[in-house]
């Protein structure tokens, strides 16, 4: 489990929250169904005119998996991976075949596969392996890019739930008692923005820019196996091997891989 998004989840509700309760006397006035129906009901709206219902879907699962996902060593698991691969097949020509099964790295399991089957060159495989990188990269930045659209919504939004406030409050300015409601209503009509900017600057523009920097690492993984399934077919030594694709570590994460493999 990404911990880490975890931790900004609660941390972004608790302060929500804490300003919530600590920024005014009566905290209900936040709950006003006008300023809810206004921001999340217009963005819905406008996001389905966007984009179809299966984008959403689509998205859900992408948030499952990636934004709560452990991703904290998917580059020292590639790469041990990837050597282990190397030193198998040594000694072993049914190592891949065997392996295979429980790799944890999808996108190697799928070159293995493919180079357990037979019948595909070097130059090929790595031609199919690159053009299966590059859709994955073009599918991901098309969900980010959903995202980042979607939360240009709400504030606009919030912005026309508390116009539509400050209209309803200037046309009863004339009435019985207007003064006094005059705090009031301008409070409630403020709400809607608020909600605008919650929603876009809490939840949409942060998970988008998560998956956003998930996906950037998701191109060095693949990378990593389309490099690393290069080396292993032109039968290169193990240690060259895992040399080679440590390249695509810092310093200290080449440390960490270190102490990895002597765990």
């Amino acid at each position: 489990m990404n911990f880490s998004s975890i931790l900004g989840v609660i941390s972004a509700l608790t302060v929500l929250t804490v300003s919530i309760m600590t920024s005014s006397k009566n905290a209900k006035v936040f709950l006003d169904p006008h300023g809810i129906l206004v921001v999340i009901g217009g963005t819905t709206a406008a996001a389905l005119m966007c984009f179809p219902l299966r984008f959403y879907a689509r998205i859900a699962g992408v948030f499952i998996n990636k934004f709560l996902g452990n991703y904290a060593t998917r580059y020292e698991t590639v790469i041990n991976e990837i050597t282990d691969l190397a030193k198998g097949t040594r000694d072993n020509p049914d190592y891949l075949k065997t392996k295979a099964p429980s790799l944890k790295t999808p996108f190697l399991k799928d070159a293995v596969e493919l180079i357990v089957q037979g019948g595909i060159s070097e130059e090929a495989l790595e031609s199919i392996l690159t053009k299966r990188a590059a859709t994955h990269s073009r599918r991901y930045d098309a969900d980010v890019n959903v995202l980042k659209t979607v939360a240009k919504f709400p504030p606009a939004f919030g912005l026309l739930g508390t116009t539509l406030g400050m209209i309803s409050l200037l046309q009863n300015l004339g009435g019985k008692d207007a003064q006094k409601m005059l705090g009031p209503a301008m409070a409630v009509g403020l709400v809607a923005t608020f909600y605008g900017i919650v929603l876009a600057n809490l939840a949409l523009i942060p998970i988008s820019e998560n998956l956003s920097m998930i996906n950037r690492e998701d191109e060095t993984v693949r990378t990593i196996v389309i490099d690393g399934m290069h080396l292993l077919q032109q039968g290169e030594h193990p240690k060259v091997i895992e040399e080679h694709l440590k390249s695509y570590l810092l310093p200290h994460e080449r440390l960490n891989l270190k102490k990895a493999v002597k765990a």
